[in-house]
């Protein structure tokens, strides 16, 4: 039984998407168990706003026991460019309607850090609206990378720290407070990316109520939440595709030809294969020889990405899921 995208969504027009994806066409014969509401507040940029949006709906389609309505939603749009002001108009809710409605739990995406101080971005004050909304209307908010950065300074005045490098790649992440609902049927710990600059300190997060619940020592916590699962913290990806890391590192290299970073990127930890790593090197070469844009073999490289991070993300948006069905039961 698939996911339902309300409104429908240009993006996941796709073949691979077909099987999780329907609107009109329930099988009455074998209905879900569980039928749930999510928003999906957007926030990633144009260039991945349409990435967001099946990522997390892959997640959120990826068991046949529930039927989730999921509506996408944003803020701050005047920033954003005419092309994708138009997509938002056209195929999102505005976020004074998803106040109206009856909504189980709030996921707020990622965006890109351009502050340092990140109360200065143009979309603090309205996603500070919405995460207050959301505190005293949905049975729990799920938050990814800088808006899990976000709500620690709005909720408990800690900031985020930069790092002395970036915490880039796949990790293999230790499992704390084992009996959480979140991390159910994930034994002996998992894989998952990381792509942050900063990073929240573990030991403030331990001054608070927040439970870290699976970590590595070298790229921070992945996942933390309260006992309750009203805040689901995620610093790390588990919503990324093949290919996500392929296209940030692609986009690194272009930004050190043209002059935005001074050095040329390291390769993402854990990501590509040896045999990748030998032909990266040669297009390393030959790009600081150059210093021409060029564009990565991505066909190449992708047949040899072991993606080991997918099921343990289905797993985690599953356990969530389950969390939800079991507070809208309460209620």
């Amino acid at each position: 039984m698939p996911v339902v995208a309300h409104p429908k969504l240009p993006s996941l027009d796709r073949p691979e998407l077909k099987e999780i994806l329907e609107v009109d066409d329930l099988d009455n014969a074998n209905p879900p168990r569980h039928e749930l509401h999510v928003a999906l507040l957007n926030l990633m940029p144009d260039a991945a706003l349409q990435a967001t949006e099946r990522q997390f709906i892959r997640l959120l389609g990826s068991n046949n026991e529930f039927l989730v309505h999921v509506y996408p939603t944003s803020v701050d749009i005047s920033s954003r460019g005419q092309e994708y002001q138009k997509y938002i108009k056209d195929h999102y809710n505005e976020i004074e309607s998803i106040y109206e409605m009856p909504i189980d739990g709030l996921i707020i995406s990622g965006a890109n850090p351009s502050k340092p101080n990140m109360s200065e971005e143009s979309f603090w004050p309205p996603l500070i609206e919405v995460m207050h909304w959301a505190d005293k209307n949905v049975n729990s908010i799920l938050c990814s990378c800088l808006a899990t950065h976000a709500l620690m300074k709005a909720n408990f005045n800690i900031d985020r720290k930069i790092r002395d490098s970036k915490s880039w790649g796949v990790f293999s992440h230790q499992l704390l407070n084992v009996s959480h609902p979140l991390i159910k049927d994930l034994n002996g710990g998992f894989m998952g990316p990381h792509s942050h600059y900063y990073d929240i300190p573990k030991e403030e997060i331990e001054k608070t109520d927040l439970q870290i619940l699976a970590e590595n020592n070298e790229a921070g916590f992945f996942l933390a939440s309260t006992e309750d699962s009203k805040l689901v913290l995620f610093q790390g990806h588990p919503e990324y595709d093949k290919k996500s890391l392929l296209k940030e590192y692609q986009r690194e290299i272009e930004n050190f030809v043209n002059g935005l970073r001074s050095d040329y990127p390291p390769l993402p930890m854990n990501y590509f294969s040896n045999a990748s790593k030998t032909l990266l090197d040669d297009f390393k070469k030959r790009t600081v020889e150059t210093m021409k844009k060029a564009i990565l073999p991505e066909d190449e490289l992708l047949k040899d990405i072991d993606a080991n991070w997918q099921q343990p993300g289905r797993i985690l948006y599953q356990n969530w899921l389950n969390i939800l069905v079991q507070k809208s039961n309460e209620s």
